[in-house]
């Protein structure tokens, strides 16, 4: 057999190497709000940036940074810095491009499923996110006497006997708490977030192209309550929000003109995902709930469910992005079973069973689902920071003063399906086309014990988005 270059490893193969990189310079764009620097979700509770440079836009670097100040009482971040923002939309020639609602509940879900530890550590610094922590389980150590009598050693070592048995080789599971960076009333912090969006974070990690118009991002603030979670009525206010982006110049004149040919033939379309929000009354009495989900998009990913109490967008002491689950009573099953409806076919096509219970415990099919539905673009499965334990709780859990936040007290349980045809980088519209019809999707959920709250389910279709940039730079999407 003769010997080639292809038989050598690659690290004896010299001749391999990266190709030289077109001259070019990059510099970091900074974009500030156009409507004011100080803001409030009681008051100007919209921040508006217009977005424009000359050159490429780099946007899977792109970053909001801003000072976020409470006030009244103290608080905790609910996940990520990214709860303060209840709806993003991007806009171009006053068209809106992409918009998702409820959108600190989004970034939570995909703070916790599209995660890996990492990204934990450095979104610690960063967006003041919950981090991997380990709950304190303290065994009481009873009185050993009435008061006023005596009491003696062995009695004393009696009960820090049977305290320390109780603890001795116990294992604490580390979990990603719900209670992010904690901030004490009239005191500031500032933190830097990435927004989840299919436009900036896209697909394939393109740049937003040369020559395109002006895009305009606009935040709604989340109320107080939402976004935050305390002991008391904790308020915010957010302080010189600013938008963070690398831009990249080409210098090479022939690139260019090849460039500009391309644009002015046909222009440039790319893709990312994105969601759509939809919400549901959940009733209170058993039997099997039918939620309506009116979904139109012609590749739709995968939808995920997140059932929370009714009330915990307007509850301080409750996480509001953080917690949703499968019951509202620890280890007891009230959510059996789930399916999705699609034109009248289920998906998956058997039901998915659930039980919290320890005896006959059935979460396996759910949380598959879950990471299938989530996953990035080409890739099998999401990674995720949930553990067991972080499905099992219950989800109207309430928040405690610090330092016993309960932020490892609350689960990350979601009803989903997976609709995608197959996972691969280099295909786009492999999804389920649910603009095909005008029959409505259901989420069926059997219910085989009520509920102890007016409930809501919150569904997130994740859907391909298409960005098309005509040759005058006007930018369109469809999805």
């Amino acid at each position: 057999m003769s010997i080639t270059n292809e038989n050598l490893p690659k690290s004896m193969r010299y001749g391999l190497h990266g190709a030289t990189a077109v001259q070019a310079s990059t510099t970091l764009a900074r974009f500030s709000s156009v409507n004011g620097t100080t803001f409030t979700p009681t008051g100007s509770n919209e921040i508006r940036i217009r977005i424009s440079a000359n050159g490429f836009m780099q946007t899977e670097k792109h970053y909001m940074h801003f000072q976020l100040t409470t006030a009244t009482a103290d608080a905790v971040i609910d996940t990520s810095a990214g709860c303060v923002f209840d709806r993003m939309t991007i806009e171009a020639n006053g068209s809106i491009v992409e918009q998702i609602s409820n959108f600190g509940l989004y970034t939570a879900i995909r703070e916790n499923y599209n995660n890996d530890v990492n990204d934990i550590y450095k979104k610690l610094t960063e967006s003041g996110c919950g981090g991997l922590a380990v709950k304190n389980d303290v065994t009481a150590i009873a009185q050993a006497a009435m008061a006023g009598a005596a009491v003696t050693n062995a009695e004393v070592k009696a009960v820090t006997d049977a305290a320390h048995a109780a603890n001795n080789g116990k294992l604490f599971p580390a979990e990603k708490s719900a209670a992010g960076e904690f901030i004490t009333a009239g005191h500031s912090k500032h933190f830097v977030v990435q927004l989840e969006s299919g436009l900036l974070k896209n697909s394939l990690k393109k740049a937003l192209p040369d020559s395109l118009t002006e895009l305009e991002l606009v935040l709604r603030l989340a109320p107080n309550a939402q976004a935050l979670a305390s002991a008391g009525a904790a308020t915010y206010q957010i302080d010189n929000p600013t938008f963070y982006c690398p831009v990249m110049q080409i210098l090479n004149g022939d690139v260019m003109a090849s460039y500009r040919s391309v644009v002015a033939q046909e222009g440039v379309m790319w893709s990312g995902i994105t969601a759509k929000s939809y919400i549901n009354a959940v009733p209170l009495a058993a039997g099997t709930k039918t939620l309506q989900i009116n979904d139109r998009s012609i590749s739709c990913l995968g939808m995920v469910t997140a059932l929370r109490v009714a009330t915990a967008d307007s509850t301080n002491a409750i996480y509001s992005n953080g917690s949703f689950g499968y019951t509202d009573v620890d280890s007891t099953d009230k959510i059996t079973e789930f399916h999705y409806s699609l034109n009248g076919t289920s998906f998956p096509a058997s039901n998915i069973k659930l039980s919290v219970a320890d005896n006959g415990l059935n979460l396996g099919r759910a949380v598959e689902e879950t990471l299938k539905a989530l996953s990035k673009h080409g890739e099998d499965y999401s990674k995720s920071t949930i553990c067991k334990n972080q499905c099992v709780k219950q989800f109207d859990a309430t928040y405690a003063a610090s330092p016993a936040t309960n932020g490892l007290d609350v689960p990350r349980g979601l009803f989903s399906v997976d609709l995608k045809k197959m996972s691969d980088d280099g295909l786009r519209m492999v999804g389920y086309n649910s603009a095909q019809n005008s029959s409505p999707s259901v989420l069926e959920l059997d219910c085989t014990v009520a509920l102890a709250a007016a409930c809501t389910a919150t569904t997130f279709c994740i859907v391909e988005s298409f960005y098309q940039m005509s040759p005058n730079g006007d930018l369109s999407s469809a999805m």
